[in-house]
């Protein structure tokens, strides 16, 4: 087989698209930007999924509904290779922007195979593959300059490096690449994952990337990427079996499969920040869906709702209304300081008696949204965990399509109640 494909994508200037577009494979975007119409309906205003965790997000017309969330969301993640607690030996763990927050400015590209692509590729053969870019940190030489300038026009654009990551490697790409399952840790919890590290276009941009990231050159870093055979088991805020049909799985999500939230309530959040800290920007809450039409902070009543396909899709999808259960609050960490466009902690103006200013919005929400005391490590709440009900899937595969949620779909509540973090057991 040969590994062209995965031959580093390392480029001090912008990268060509149509390198990867005339491999039979096309990028997965946001293609028509429609306005949700102005009624008092609660609609579906966006689409995110995060392909590799705590990177740039991708925004989509439409997502594929799974039973571990959407498809290819938090696939991936990196992880570093350090000493353990105890100095004896080392232990892979996971990163995310509370540590490293210049990985937001990591961009992230998905691109999927066409019904026409050449299954000979080993693009295609992969299932299409995720380009991350991120800004190089080596100062550029003349060379680079010149590219970048061709590309962008700009002299003051910063030169990038681009490389590619099969998206789902066959059997034969991992034996060829020389890929194993490696254990590393995310928060409280080991999780497992395919070592993307010696694929040559992701272990060629590595070197880069730690300098980028400020990771010591001691320390090994790699991206990790999760399998049918590794998802974890959800054991906290646990949806009734009676409604969801099987245990909750994920990823490499924090805790749930699908995170809900809505615009009212961040604009709401936004008018009680200090004027310098204005406009919040929602990206930095790295929800799945937004949603408006709702009053502020009202889905934190929401207990079960399905998702109603509009009436004028385009692309063939099951003629089925998911249905999700709301199983707990979203207790916010401090990545939400971070500014998005910058890869920077935000404050707000410190006193004149002070040195720093209080992070921003962390400080609002503890003090405006901490409405329980479910999880005392919470920077307040925003936002909801949801997990799909297997009963959706069930009736989608009776058609033969997709259980896909698009831009514009309505939301319609159908239970209510009262919402406490931790209060489920922790087994089923």
């Amino acid at each position: 087989m040969t590994t062209n494909s995965f031959v580093a994508v390392v480029t001090q200037g912008t990268r060509n698209p149509k390198r990867i577009t005339q491999r039979g494979i096309e990028r997965a975007r946001v293609r028509h930007r429609r306005s949700s119409p102005q009624t008092k309906k609660i609609r579906i205003k966006s689409l995110y999924i995060h392909p590799v965790k705590s990177c740039a997000p991708v925004e989509l017309d439409r997502a594929l509904l799974t039973k571990t969330g959407f498809l290819y969301d938090r696939c991936c993640a990196f992880a570093v290779k350090d000493k353990t607690k105890d100095g004896a030996g080392t232990e892979w763990h996971f990163i995310s922007q509370r540590t490293k927050p210049s990985m937001c400015l990591i961009k992230t590209e998905l691109w999927l195979p066409r019904q026409e692509s050449n299954m000979q590729d080993p693009l295609v053969q992969a299932r299409g593959c995720i380009v991350l870019t991120f800004p190089n940190p080596d100062t550029p030489n003349w060379i680079a300059q010149i590219e970048t300038f061709f590309h962008t026009r700009g002299r003051s654009t910063t030169p990038r490096t681009s490389f590619i990551v099969p998206l789902q490697p066959t059997p034969a790409q991992m034996a060829d690449f020389k890929m194993d399952l490696q254990t590393f840790g995310i928060h409280y919890r080991q999780a497992s994952g395919l070592d993307m590290g010696s694929v040559p276009s992701v272990g060629a941009a590595l070197p880069k990337l730690k300098k980028f990231l400020g990771i010591k050159e001691q320390h090994g870093l790699t991206l990790m990427r999760c399998t049918a055979d590794t998802l974890t088991r959800t054991d906290k805020n646990l949806a009734p079996l009676e409604y969801i049909g099987s245990p909750a799985v994920h990823g490499y999500t924090d805790q749930q499969p699908i995170h809900i939230n809505s615009l009212s309530s961040v604009h709401e959040v936004s008018t009680l920040l200090p004027p310098e800290n204005q406009p919040l920007n929602a990206l930095r809450f790295r929800a799945n869906i937004w949603v408006t039409g709702a009053p502020a902070y009202q889905e934190e009543t929401w207990k079960r709702y399905c998702i109603l396909p509009k009436h004028h899709s385009t692309q063939p999808r099951a003629n089925v209304a998911p249905r999700l259960s709301v199983v707990c609050r979203t207790s916010r960490c401090p990545i939400p300081n971070i500014d998005p466009s910058k890869g920077t902690f935000d404050t707000d103006n410190a006193p004149a008696n002070k040195k720093k200013g209080r992070p921003q919005p962390s400080a609002t929400l503890v003090e405006h949204r901490t409405v329980e005391n479910g999880n005392r490590a919470a920077l307040g709440y925003l936002g909801m965990h949801c997990v799909p009900e297997d009963l959706s899937f069930k009736e989608a595969e009776t058609q033969g399509k997709g259980l896909y949620v698009e831009v514009g779909d309505e939301i319609e509540v159908f239970e209510r109640g009262v919402h406490l973090y931790g209060s489920t057991g922790n087994d089923y």
